[in-house]
């Protein structure tokens, strides 16, 4: 876990600068209660790492998380909270403590990323397309071992240069349905990895995290998401 306030300080200060506020008329799933709540979901993205469980402000909120799975997002009142990362079972000894500030209506996803030796989270808040017909995605690098990755379109222009680990790029906007993407290392002509027809929808906006390593097991792959994500009934 975090064994230093200044630790936390800087996993605090990444996060808010990845944040984006979602006021009322930009949120399609903005809260019925006038925005005092946010939503939290978690991605496992730390390999070789057993199953997670992961408790907000004392209260167990995500059960049994597996390496690569995204959560559903929870309804957690605003404010500032403290994430409690444990071993699957063990409600003592977390792995990563850390404590952030949720922004009314925001919608946040908390990566655990790192190693089983040294876990590291890294968070940013989601948000929608800019209108119903544009889509729009970002890049997030969460494999431990990577160095800093190109990602571009096969054959294409590069869309995100030198992405360094730990990093949320911000969302740009794309034209196509279906697009064929590969990774490389920052300046590189090598390949890393082929990410062949990301689909892309209309009026969502689609996270697309680097996950594993690229020299070792598992290998590096890409996971997208795309956002919105259906939201729990109020």
């Amino acid at each position: 876990m975090f064994s230093t306030d200044h630790d936390a300080r800087q996993m605090a200060e990444g996060f808010r600068r990845n944040c984006y506020h979602l006021p009322p008329v930009e949120a399609p799933f903005y809260f019925r209660n006038g925005g005092k709540a946010a939503m939290i979901r978690l991605l496992h993205a730390a390999p070789h790492t057993d199953n997670l469980d992961v408790y907000v402000n004392g209260i167990s909120v995500f059960q049994n998380i597996s390496y690569t799975d995204l959560s559903s997002y929870v309804r957690f009142p605003a404010g500032r909270i403290q994430i409690d990362v444990f071993q699957r079972g063990r409600a003592h000894g977390p792995l990563l403590s850390v404590q952030y500030h949720l922004i009314h209506g925001g919608y946040c996803t908390v990566a655990v990323t790192g190693t089983a030796a040294k876990l590291i989270p890294v968070g940013m808040y989601d948000r929608p397309a800019a209108d119903p017909e544009s889509r729009s995605i970002r890049f997030v690098h969460l494999s431990p071992d990577s160095p800093a990755l190109d990602f571009a379109v096969q054959n294409g222009p590069v869309l995100f240069t030198g992405v360094p680990f730990q990093t949320v790029t911000r969302y740009i906007q794309v034209r196509s349905q279906k697009i064929d993407m590969e990774v490389k290392a920052a300046g590189s002509t090598a390949v890393l990895l082929k990410v062949p027809k990301i689909t892309l929808h209309a009026g969502e906006s689609t996270t697309l995290y680097g996950l594993g390593f690229v020299n070792g097991s598992p290998s590096l792959t890409i996971k997208a998401a795309p956002f919105p994500a259906k939201a729990p009934p109020s």
